[in-house]
């Protein structure tokens, strides 16, 4: 059985991730309608945060754009797998 396209995004985020040195938790999700990334990170990544939001954030494939209540997509590359939403966060 193929891996989901969220999967695929969160594996490709995870070894882009690990080859900067950042050891971090990456977990996909879908529901209803969407999908996504989150990305855990420890507070010592802050220093590589350009780092880890461009290898994370390459793979959704736009934004929701709250003045219109419209998700727009912005990002699309047909050449990586990408989700509607992906999240990092620091703990």
């Amino acid at each position: 059985m193929a891996k989901s396209i969220q999967a695929q995004a969160a594996a490709q985020i995870k070894a882009k991730l690990k080859n900067i040195g950042v050891k971090a938790q990456v977990k996909s999700f879908q529901a209803a309608g969407c999908n996504g990334v989150y990305v855990y990170c420890d507070q010592a990544d802050m220093a590589k945060k350009d780092d880890i939001d461009a290898a994370a954030y390459v793979h959704q494939y736009g934004h929701f754009n709250g003045m219109e209540d419209i998700y727009e997509f912005s990002n699309i590359d047909d050449n990586i797998p990408q989700v509607m939403f992906v999240n990092v966060s620091y703990c």
